[in-house]
């Protein structure tokens, strides 16, 4: 009787395995090959799954992102208008072990993108998302009365993104220096300052 593959979990099998050899060895030096020995397989067994290496990083990106958009979204479920927001800031912080595992792969995306359009898109995706869902949660304080509604919501939104994005690269390269209670004092003063300029 041959023999029954799940599909599904060979695929995950090579995302978690593309996850952990960008970690040990940087995205430049991740290769199919290298994928495929660390789960198990071989190259052959992998290129039936993810065309490139681009279509590999972007899915293993993409999956371990699901777990800070997971939390993201339950952030707006539980909470509403400036208190959402703020806990979504919170939220895309490197404030753990794991977080920052993931803010350094995506540090390595920044830096790949020069050379792929690919993964350039693949860039742009995400923050036009990103930018969206902070859009949303502004335009919810304005209905809620919280915010002015002549400010610019996706302007504000794109100064928070730019925020975020500070602190996560000051945070990585700071060997210790700045913790992650110092990235939320810097998270709650400016949406302190955003949203006092309302009253």
């Amino acid at each position: 009787m041959p023999k029954i593959v799940d599909h599904d979990a060979r695929r995950r099998d090579f995302i978690a395995a593309a996850y952990a050899t960008i970690m040990e060895q940087g995205l430049a030096n991740t290769n199919l090959r290298a994928v495929a020995k660390k789960a198990g397989y071989t190259t052959g067994a992998l290129v039936h799954y993810f065309a490139d290496k681009d279509e590999l990083i972007r899915e293993a990106l993409d999956y371990f992102g699901s777990e800070v958009r997971d939390r993201m979204q339950s952030a707006q479920v539980d909470q509403k208008g400036r208190a959402a927001l703020r806990e979504t800031l919170v939220e895309s912080l490197p404030t753990d072990k794991r977080s920052a595992s993931s803010w350094r792969v995506w540090l390595a995306l920044w830096y790949h993108s020069e050379a792929s359009s690919d993964m350039r898109e693949e860039e742009r995706r995400r923050y036009r998302e990103w930018i969206r869902r902070l859009s949303k949660m502004l335009d919810e304080s304005k209905t809620l009365g919280e915010l002015d509604g002549a400010i610019d919501s996706r302007r504000e939104a794109r100064a928070l993104v730019a925020l975020v994005d500070g602190l996560g690269v000051q945070f990585l390269m700071s060997a210790g220096r700045m913790s992650a209670k110092q990235m939320i004092e810097m998270i709650d003063l400016a949406v302190d300052r955003l949203y006092a300029a309302s009253k």
